[in-house]
């Protein structure tokens, strides 16, 4: 197994404990994240937005379908899934928990240098999420 692959390993068994903390060490503190809800330049502001996440869904979870690597850049196939029992807050205001279940497809694209990751792109389609959890109608 790669180094790199380990690193994805040991990176989704933390976000899967929602252990924030235990993921600072693998990430510089200036960390570039793009998502789909808009782009952060530091560990901490990528640990907030995912703190929305967990709020909305406790009980969710990475699943990894595949894993591709091309020298210090790893690609991620994943599901985000879980169930929305708490609020999701997001710029157009906070939906209430719905109860509904959820499996997100999403691309996660790491950029490694000496081990840490230093941006960080996240892909997913929140039209998805949104049907999903029912907040479309």
């Amino acid at each position: 197994m790669s180094a790199n692959t380990e690193f994805i390993k040991t990176v989704h068994k933390h976000l899967n404990a929602w252990d924030m903390e235990g993921l600072r060490p693998y990430f510089a503190d200036d960390v570039e994240t793009q998502t789909p809800g808009g782009t952060f330049h530091s560990f901490d502001g990528w640990k907030a937005m995912s703190e929305v996440f967990q709020t909305a869904s406790p009980d969710s979870h990475h699943e990894l379908a595949r894993l591709f690597e091309d020298g210090d850049t790893v690609m991620v196939e994943g599901i985000y899934a879980g169930t929305h029992t708490g609020p999701l807050a997001s710029e157009a205001g906070t939906l209430a928990a719905s109860g509904n279940a959820f499996a997100l497809p999403y691309v996660d694209l790491f950029q490694l240098r000496d081990g840490v990751c230093v941006s960080h792109r996240v892909y997913w389609d929140h039209v998805t999420l949104m049907g999903q959890i029912g907040a479309l109608g």
